[in-house]
């Protein structure tokens, strides 16, 4: 239900990280499994309107994922958190990321992933 006094955070976070407004209708599937002080993963599943599907073509790189990037987002061994891979039903497409950590140290991940397979946006955010 959206309240708009108090709207849906995923809102939000797909507005600060894929610069893209969504509405509540939008999003098929959520799951967080952030902590107290943020860290965690985060999926959120939505279908793109045919304005931000024209964005995502133009904008985000065509598939196949960064090698450098892929072992973050589809793990070859199993891991017990929210694997992204899990979700995506093919692997070709358009994909899109961005490394929010202010101090690459290299110590923490703090990105955000996005998976665009022509039908829906998979998108992937990971806070240590």
């Amino acid at each position: 239900v959206f309240n708009f006094l108090f709207p849906n955070p995923e809102i939000f976070t797909i507005r600060e990280n894929l610069d893209m407004n969504i509405k509540p209708y939008q999003i098929e599937f959520h799951e967080d499994t952030r902590g107290w002080f943020g860290d965690g993963e985060e999926i959120i599943i939505f279908r793109p309107n045919r304005k931000q599907i024209k964005k995502i073509e133009t904008e985000w790189k065509k598939t196949p994922v960064d090698p450098g990037i892929a072992p973050l987002i589809f793990p070859e061994n199993e891991y017990n958190g929210l694997e992204l891979i899990k979700y995506i039903p093919k692997t070709e497409g358009f994909w899109f990321y961005k490394n929010r950590n202010e101090f690459h140290s290299g110590y923490a991940y703090n990105f955000s992933f996005a998976f665009f397979d022509g039908e829906k946006v998979y998108y992937y955010e990971l806070d240590t």
